[in-house]
């Protein structure tokens, strides 16, 4: 471990220490990917060990590896409009400097037919190297990448083959737990607001269907998913899709949703308050993600937390795992999600 025992080692470490000023101890546990250290420290050490051009032990691991550049590919439309994606990328690039890492970022389209051609373009270009890709579900893309043979990551996405290692939320549980926080409090005519259009997005469906279910309640599509790409909708009109419904009686003998997103959710308490109901004494309502302006709606939402900064830190951490030792079996890390209590849920109304 570098923890400045080595005489060449101790220097640069209270150089780094004196240059971010904190204790070499911090210094040692964010060189060496422990916790502990609070997210402004460890921002200000890795600075200043990539300005003093600290080599520690993952740089000597990518030598040997003869890793020289790493592509980090994000769907642009993941960068430019989702708030999930903003936390995700920054933990992912402090990880690198970390790890010393030489990061390309890559925009690349979102539509797979348009993807694939960028994909082999930048496969060849990392030759050697390795590759982290964000969000990525597609079949046809993950095809390529595990035959391409460099060490890659997916991080919030599966390959179901299970040839490249990938970290994801718990997105199973956190739509059984969802679901559970609204049985819970009385609820049994629950609505699951949904976007089922990627993986992860089914398994909060699944996680919700078996929660229905564990309670007594026979899952029934038409009654308990609203589906709004099924309808034609994005998460962005999930206002104006809930309004309609409500105008057509859709939500009547509901109490409560389960909103696959938190933009989701806010959607659906604008969509309420329109038609003059109230959140939670009409309709409660609980999110997922725990985007920041889930603590600013009227009233603060309730959701399930994804620590989308370790999110993207995990998947920097199993992609050297997988450079250090590329015959190592594959992983899938599902990391946990929390509960957040707030102020959008309540007992059933009644009548």
């Amino acid at each position: 471990m570098d923890d400045g025992s080595e005489d060449a080692g101790a220097p640069k470490l209270k150089h780094i220490a004196d240059a971010a000023g904190v204790s070499i101890a911090s210094v040692s546990k964010v060189l060496n990917n422990r916790g502990g250290v609070g997210y402004e420290s460890r921002q200000r050490i890795l600075d200043a060990a990539e300005r003093f051009g600290y080599q520690g032990r993952a740089a000597r691991t990518l030598q040997r590896a003869g890793v020289t550049n790493t592509a980090f590919v994000i769907p642009a439309e993941y960068y430019s409009r989702s708030q999930f994606y903003e936390e995700v990328i920054r933990g992912a690039l402090d990880e690198a400097v970390a790890n010393s890492l030489k990061i390309d970022v890559r925009l690349v389209p979102l539509n797979p037919k348009l993807l694939a051609p960028e994909i082999d373009g930048i496969i060849k270009d990392m030759q050697p190297g390795a590759l982290i890709m964000l969000g990525v579900d597609n079949p046809v893309i993950i095809d390529r990448l595990a035959e391409s043979g460099l060490p890659t990551v997916i991080i919030n996405g599966m390959d179901r083959s299970m040839r490249l290692s990938c970290v994801l939320p718990d997105n199973w549980s956190a739509g059984w737990l969802a679901t559970r926080t609204l049985l819970q409090a009385g609820h049994r005519e629950i609505v699951h607001v949904s976007l089922a259009h990627r993986l992860s997005m089914q398994r909060r469906l699944e996680g919700f269907r078996i929660a229905l279910e564990e309670a007594g309640i026979e899952f029934v599509p038409e009654r308990h998913v609203f589906d709004l790409e099924g309808l034609g909708f994005g998460e962005a009109d999930t206002q104006n899709a809930i309004r309609a419904a409500l105008k057509a009686g859709r939500f009547k003998d509901a109490t409560a949703f389960f909103c696959g997103t938190d933009l989701v959710a806010v959607g659906v308490m604008q969509a309420l308050s329109d038609e003059n109901l109230s959140v939670p004494d009409d309709y409660s309502i609980i999110g997922l993600d725990d985007i920041a302006i889930a603590r600013h709606s009227r009233p603060p939402l309730n959701t399930i937390r994804i620590d989308r900064a370790e999110l993207g830190r995990a998947g920097v951490q199993l992609l050297m795992e997988r450079i250090s030792d590329p015959e190592a079996n594959v992983r899938r890390v599902n990391l946990g999600v929390k509960l957040i209590e707030r102020a959008s849920i309540g007992a059933p109304r009644k009548g």
